[in-house]
């Protein structure tokens, strides 16, 4: 599976990616048209993950799109990716918490791409041909609101549980006079140590064990998961974890003999 989580870290915080940017994002599949079916399996539940990009090309998207259609058709219970804030966090906590994880990653991800001047997280420039969008939100994308799971942790959960750990982020003036809106954020960030263990730990296996945790509860036996291609392998390890029946299978006709 392409690791579009680590290759847009990597893309966003190294120089070399600055002279081969169009390299990179080819690797992590912001250019494809078609978007992946990976299956996870056990004797009594059928996970169907479809890996997103955070931007990419129309095309990609409008292949979701009808892969959800279908499926949904065909009785499986979306769970998504949406990290957020719970609607009882206060509008302050909330953009407390958001300027935490700006320090964190470096950066606040409103949007990934400008779609008006092309420039990646307002930090690279892109030339190539290819027309790129962000990803559209899950109802443009077809998403039953009604029966689909959000399936994330909120930010304040996910900043708390760091923080139990590795003690409080601490935000200096220029975070906190700095609006989130702000596209050119220039605070100190934290060191490198901090960011890998906040990546690899809490965007990646907290939320994956949060992921699979939730699908566990649900006990639907058709499960659509709508998540970022990196979280595939972290969800299928803890997929295992709970229920060592399943395994990764492949049906390439799945929409047409459902």
């Amino acid at each position: 599976m392409k690791n579009t989580l680590v290759l847009l870290m990597f893309l966003l915080l190294t120089s070399c990616t600055l002279i081969f940017p169009k390299v990179a994002l080819k690797r992590a599949g912001v250019f494809d048209t078609k978007s992946e079916l990976s299956i996870i399996e056990s004797k009594n539940q059928r996970i169907i993950f479809i890996g997103m990009h955070h931007f990419g090309k129309k095309e990609f998207y409008d292949d979701v799109a009808n892969k959800i259609d279908s499926l949904q058709k065909l009785n499986y219970t979306i769970f998504y990716e949406n990290v957020g804030k719970r609607k009882e966090t206060d509008s302050l906590t909330a953009i407390k918490n958001f300027k935490k994880l700006r320090k964190l990653m470096g950066f606040f991800p409103i949007q990934y791409i400008d779609t008006t001047t092309n420039k990646i997280e307002n930090k690279i420039n892109y030339k190539g041909k290819h027309k790129l969008i962000n990803q559209p939100r899950y109802p443009k994308l077809g998403v039953d609101s009604i029966t689909a799971v959000k399936a994330d942790i909120d930010i304040t959960e996910l900043i708390l549980e760091f923080e139990k750990k590795n003690g409080d982020i601490k935000l200096d003036s220029c975070d906190l006079k700095t609006k989130l809106t702000e596209k050119d954020y220039k605070c100190k960030k934290v060191n490198k140590a901090v960011f890998r263990e906040f990546r690899n730990k809490y965007l990646g296996n907290f939320r994956e064990a949060h992921l699979a945790e939730v699908i566990n509860r649900s006990n639907k036996n058709k499960v659509l998961v709508i998540y970022g291609d990196a979280h595939f392998w972290g969800l299928y390890k803890e997929m295992k974890h709970l229920d060592n029946d399943f395994n990764i299978t492949k049906h390439k006709t799945i929409l047409k003999h459902e």
